[in-house]
């Protein structure tokens, strides 16, 4: 079998009911923080124990929004941020599942915070949203690596 590559149009986001975007791009850290545990003594070097597994990253990509015209939506239906209805808070602190698609079959789900919004409008036309995200998720993530899907 040949050797494929996962490009960006592969790529997806679902992000958590009540967060709405047209989204292009995504990147993600996964770290794991470590522990030096050498003590005096020791006849080794810089011995380190592995602890807690975290994600960070961010999606961003193009703002929707109902215009009020037929058809379906409603008022905050296709808001890119949570809130209450018409209302301009912020009420949602829980966020939700983040599922980021590398390309079909290979996944990581986890339950996230969104740590802040970045929006940007240019004068030629771009109206973007960008979600900085923070995993929130007791047993971490769930990853599916299936190559042959």
């Amino acid at each position: 079998m040949a050797t494929e590559y996962a490009v960006g149009s592969d790529g997806l986001v679902a992000l958590p009911t009540g967060y709405n975007a047209a989204l292009n791009s995504w990147s993600a850290t996964v770290s794991r923080t470590t522990h030096v545990t050498t003590a005096y003594g020791a006849s080794v070097h810089n011995r380190r124990a592995s602890g807690v597994v975290d994600i960070t990253g961010s999606a961003g990509g193009l703002v929707k929004y109902w215009d009020g015209a037929g058809g379906t939506g409603s008022e905050g239906g296709f808001a890119p941020i949570k809130h209450g209805s018409g209302a301009t808070t912020l009420d949602d602190r829980a966020g939700g599942t983040i599922t980021l698609t590398v390309a079909t079959g290979c996944t990581i789900a986890f339950g996230a915070v969104f740590s802040s919004y970045a929006f940007g409008v240019t004068q030629d036309g771009d109206s973007t949203v960008t979600f900085n995200f923070e995993m929130n998720d007791a047993d971490g993530p769930d990853v599916a690596w299936d190559e042959s899907a």
